[in-house]
């Protein structure tokens, strides 16, 4: 069975394109994905799910695949992003719900637990922790530590980042959709993601070891992202200094049920960012999946299919909806 087509809803600023499985009336899991992504990242999750006895709910966040892509910097706060969540919830008839993100999405579900309170059960994140909020503009901590290349910073200026992914849309997955290689360690330059992608076409975009999908999977992204353009992803990352002016209106505190999913070989988000979560989170439960990046639903889906329905099936099971 293939990923489910897109069911266009109206949440009320931009139309959202939402994949679901499962039944109607089943306990509903919104899945959310991250950057560079669409709702296609949980092809893998989707049906186990709803085969568990959920509705899965998979969306393209604004900007993404087949959902509306407003072009203001300014159409993508956290405000909206997590606005967007409730008029999907509003649009499909759920009144509450367990959030799942990976990457962005789990900075988007972790503001959502606190922003929709009662309308959130449950909270899983895969590699992204929940964080407490820095003491200065995230923008100017990694400009300090890593320079301007560092892809937060270097994504500021509006237009170049964008422009330089669209030449070949098809590289940008090609890059970065691989494996972790064995050894390596973190330096600044990896965070240089436009200066690599600009060496990488240079060289002629060929192919590396280590890619975590299919030819087929990364022309599904590619195809995406030639529709939607790069613009809404990227300025994402142009609201940083917005959402950490926002963010001192909120507790560090999540009051829901959550599951933290780390990988053992995710780079930027290793299993150690997560300690904190535990002073900020009553109930909360970690794990690390093994031999695992950053991009983990397709690196390990099984290991992370079983962590997902195991705990939902303790904290969020069927008799609990």
């Amino acid at each position: 069975m293939g990923f489910p087509r897109p069911k266009i809803v109206d949440a009320g600023e931009v139309r959202i394109a939402t994949y679901e499985r499962g039944a109607k009336d089943a306990p509903p899991v919104l899945l959310i994905h991250g950057w560079p992504e669409i709702a296609y990242s949980w092809k893998h999750q989707i049906q186990p799910l709803a085969d568990a006895g959920y509705r899965a709910i998979a969306m393209d966040v604004r900007g993404f695949g087949h959902s509306e892509a407003p072009g203001d910097v300014s159409a993508y706060t956290i405000e909206k992003l997590v606005g967007d969540i409730e008029g999907v919830l509003g649009a499909l008839g759920i009144r509450e719900v367990v959030l799942c993100g990976h990457d962005w999405g789990g900075i988007i579900v972790w503001h959502a637990a606190r922003m929709l309170e009662n309308r959130v059960r449950g909270v899983i994140s895969v590699c992204t922790p929940h964080m407490k909020q820095p003491p200065a503009d995230p923008i100017e901590i990694f400009k300090r530590r890593h320079g301007d290349k560092h892809y937060f910073v270097a994504f500021q200026e509006e237009g170049v980042a964008e422009g330089v992914f669209e030449q070949d849309p098809l590289a940008v997955f090609k890059m970065l959709f691989r494996k972790t290689p064995p050894g390596t360690v973190l330096t600044s330059e990896h965070f240089y993601l436009v200066e690599q992608y600009k060496a990488y076409l240079a060289a002629g975009a060929p192919a590396l070891p280590g890619q975590v999908m299919s030819d087929e999977d990364l022309e599904v992204y590619a195809g995406a992202f030639t529709h939607s353009g790069f613009h809404g992803g990227v300025n994402l990352y142009r609201n940083t200094t917005h959402n950490w002016h926002h963010d001192k209106k909120l507790s560090n505190d999540i009051t829901q049920p959550s599951l933290m999913i780390s990988t053992a070989d995710d780079l930027f988000l290793p299993p150690e960012h997560t300690e904190p979560m535990v002073d900020m989170i009553m109930d909360l439960e970690r794990v690390t999946v093994p031999d695992c990046g950053h991009w983990a639903m397709w690196e390990q889906p099984d290991a992370i299919n079983k962590h997902m329905i195991d705990w939902l099936g303790r904290k969020m099971g069927l008799r609990y909806f």
